[in-house]
């Protein structure tokens, strides 16, 4: 791994875990092992150095979205599974970390989060298009449609005000919203498809 490469990648694990401000750019040099002239030398300064990190993190959720989307037996599996690993990502990273990002480096929420760049729209429309050529989702939806609707849920469910963490969990708003919806969309194949998965998880 190149040494760019290694600093984006271990900095940017660094701030997931303790925040952005508490941690400076004399510690990622020491963790990195390297000085703090060459962290300099390849990053002006430490914003510059987050939205590369932002930009390497999309990129690795995507590919490993993609992961999920075709290793999946079919779209039921995938969705649990993306119920999973966002439940599972959503524990290692520091709720420092995007209260950071909101207070102290508007630059950074400006380009990826008020332009909503966080979440790859393309990759829940591949996965309602590949649940109605599966037989699992309606043939008669709109897929547009219905994608924008998934990533307006995805927003109102993550909305704090509204669903405070410390009050309803993912499996709960899993299990109470997301899927109901998905069971409206879905043929009776998928219908029973989700029922047997349901039952799976549980035991």
């Amino acid at each position: 791994m190149e040494l760019k490469d290694r600093i984006i990648k271990e900095a940017f694990e660094l701030f997931v875990i303790y925040g952005i401000r508490s941690v400076t750019m004399d510690q990622i040099a020491g963790h990195l092992g390297i000085s703090k002239r060459t962290l300099y030398e390849t990053f002006k300064d430490k914003n510059d150095l987050l939205k590369v990190g932002m930009k390497f993190f999309l990129t690795n959720k995507k590919t490993q979205a993609l992961e999920i989307v075709n290793s999946a037996t079919n779209v039921v599996e995938a969705i649990y599974t993306f119920g999973k690993w966002g439940e599972d990502t959503k524990r290692k990273i520091s709720p420092l970390f995007f209260e950071d990002i909101r207070k102290y480096y508007p630059e950074v929420h400006e380009l990826f989060f008020t332009k909503n760049k966080i979440r790859d729209y393309t990759i829940t429309h591949t996965l309602i298009l590949k649940g109605i050529d599966q037989g699992v989702f309606r043939k008669d939806l709109d897929a547009d449609l219905v994608n924008n609707y998934v990533h307006e849920l995805m927003n109102i469910i993550h909305n704090e005000a509204v669903f405070p963490k410390t009050q309803y969990s993912e499996k709960e708003i899993f299990k109470n919203i997301i899927m109901p919806y998905f069971i409206g969309v879905c043929t009776k194949k998928g219908q029973q498809l989700i029922e047997q998965y349901f039952e799976e998880v549980k035991e």
